[in-house]
């Protein structure tokens, strides 16, 4: 083993062997876990395999294999969960409970109002607002509770769960910060839709 101590830091596997072009050795561009897609696909296998030579500095192949896949089916459920989660906003949108965007903030990059979570290849209707595949802005200010309760979910809880799985902390991925934070978010995006409902 070329590992020489018990934790090693970000560049020690990032940075391999003084290579300064990190994506070399991190995940697919799946956005710190935030996209659906199968990091264990074939279409990846050299990029995995090439992260598993690192891992098994200190860990076996299998181990470090077996971490990585339990790594990406975390994804997978965490995805799941955001889904359930965009479902809520949406359907409060789509029934004119809550606001594209509240036209007393700032108008978005584009100088408009178009839904934050609206992405134009997907949500092309004109109930969704903006013109044809035109996108909203994915954003965590500037928007209505229910939006950015979506972006804290899948930009913070959702990463959280990919970064702890894929080094090994399972307190981050799970109790502390992930998967937990994404339940307790979405029972508040279900909390705040029947309270919008009530009202």
């Amino acid at each position: 083993s070329d590992a020489d101590y018990v934790g090693p830091t970000c560049q020690y596997c990032h940075m391999r062997g003084g290579h300064h072009n990190v994506q070399r050795l991190s995940t697919v561009y799946t956005s710190m876990g935030m996209s659906n897609a199968d990091r264990g696909a074939p279409l990846w296998k050299e990029k995995r395999d090439t992260s598993v030579s690192v891992c098994d500095d200190c860990h076996s192949p299998r181990s470090a294999r077996e971490n990585l896949q339990a790594m990406d089916e975390a994804c997978k459920d965490a995805g799941l969960k955001y889904t359930e989660t965009f479902k809520v906003a949406e359907n409060l949108m789509l029934a004119g409970m809550d606001e594209p965007m509240p036209k007393d903030l700032a108008p978005d990059w584009s100088g408009q109002h178009i839904w934050s979570l609206k992405i134009g290849a997907y949500h092309d209707g004109p109930e969704y607002g903006g013109a044809p595949g035109e996108s909203g802005e994915f954003r965590m200010s500037n928007c209505s509770a229910v939006e950015r309760i979506c972006f804290e979910s899948v930009g913070y809880w959702q990463t959280y769960i990919m970064k702890g799985m894929a080094h090994g902390s399972w307190n981050d991925a799970t109790y502390c910060d992930g998967s937990f934070g994404m339940d307790r978010w979405l029972v508040k995006a279900k909390t705040f839709a029947e309270e919008a409902i009530r009202l």
